[in-house]
């Protein structure tokens, strides 16, 4: 009488085996971004990411801006490449980036003349820095209900022009949130970029580069969302200028912080800037309000534990924002590793 029993017993362990082999994912691939317009990365840069063991690099190789001068879509901040040595030991995915504003105004003709201009200047650039046989192809735009139906199309022209390789799109995770009304790109996987997530402008918000309760927010259906997804995670901080109540611009990895200099008093969620301070070439005026914003180590690293219950995948791209001196050692090796290893 006791034989179902048991069989039922080894049956149950068996399919909880299972679960859990399939709910395991496999190490993730390495990657870093590299987001300046020069790719002459110094050696400790190469050095921290070969210890690190990245296998890939997510390099821009141009923006897409409108130019009101003539009315049309066209290439800035062109990539220029000074060492093709180090980076052909990389594999290589060349990314667009894409403003909303040079999407608004262009009719269905122009739109597929803008697909075939970034098909070709990609695949000029890639040619004269040795990177033309890359697999994928990334567009990067934060596109609105104003501009989705013309960015869709453009994507899909573009896919047809690259029908050989994969075509990813950055997904901003209110784009997850509200795929209904956002949609969902016509490409073959997205690349979720968990940071920028709070609103920058406003004077209150504690950090709109990453906060594990907004985080939290967005990422409760993500197991439903219909495209495959890589994993994007923040390195960078920058200090927020206010004027009064009023957005007045960023300092991008601040070389010293408020809390390190006398001329600024500790306020509410940042701080009051005493007298005039120049930091970085920027010069704060007295009364300006100050907001410093970090991807502190803990709260990325719990961004990716977060992501890994949600995102399961055989093969996971998992890419820190970005390949840089000045953010990289503010991270130790081991902190590094660990914030790969939290997407294990």
């Amino acid at each position: 009488m006791r034989r179902p029993v048991v069989t039922v017993y080894f049956l149950l362990l068996f399919l909880v085996a299972c679960k859990s082999a399939i709910r395991r994912p496999k190490e993730p691939w390495r990657c870093l971004y590299y987001w300046k317009t020069i790719f002459a990365p110094s050696a400790s840069e190469k050095q921290k990411a070969d210890s690190l063991g990245v296998h890939t690099l997510y390099i821009k190789l141009f923006d897409v801006v409108w130019n009101p001068a003539n009315g049309l879509p066209e290439p800035a901040a062109k990539l220029l490449v000074r060492d093709s040595a180090w980076l052909q030991t990389k594999s290589t995915i060349p990314v667009v980036f894409i403003t909303n504003e040079s999407l608004q105004h262009l009719d269905s003709a122009q739109t597929d003349q803008l697909a075939g201009n970034i098909y070709g200047l990609v695949n000029k650039i890639a040619g004269q820095h040795h990177f033309a046989a890359y697999q994928e192809l990334q567009i990067d735009c934060d596109w609105t209900k104003s501009t989705k139906a013309t960015y869709f199309r453009l994507l899909q022209k573009i896919k047809a022009l690259h029908p050989d390789k994969i075509l990813s799109a950055t997904i901003r995770l209110h784009q997850v949130k509200y795929r209904q009304s956002a949609g969902v790109p016509p490409v073959d996987k997205g690349l979720l970029m968990c940071y920028n997530m709070g609103d920058l402008q406003a004077p209150d918000v504690t950090n709109s580069i990453i906060d594990l309760p907004v985080f939290r927010q967005y990422i409760d259906h993500l197991a439903q969302y219909p495209l495959h997804l890589d994993a994007g995670l923040p390195l960078f901080s920058w200090m927020v200028i206010f004027s009064g109540n009023r957005f007045n611009g960023l300092i991008r990895n601040p070389p010293e912080t408020p809390d390190q200099l006398a001329a600024f008093k500790k306020e509410g969620v940042g701080y009051r800037v005493l007298k005039d301070t120049l930091i970085d070439g920027r010069l704060l005026q007295q009364g300006r309000f100050v907001r410093l914003e970090t991807s502190n180590y803990k709260t990325v690293e719990a961004a990716g534990r977060l992501l890994a219950d949600r995102i399961r995948s055989a093969k996971l791209n998992v890419a820190l924002y970005h390949l840089d001196s000045i953010t990289l050692k503010k991270y130790s090796l081991h902190e590094l590793e660990n914030i790969y290893n939290s997407l294990h």
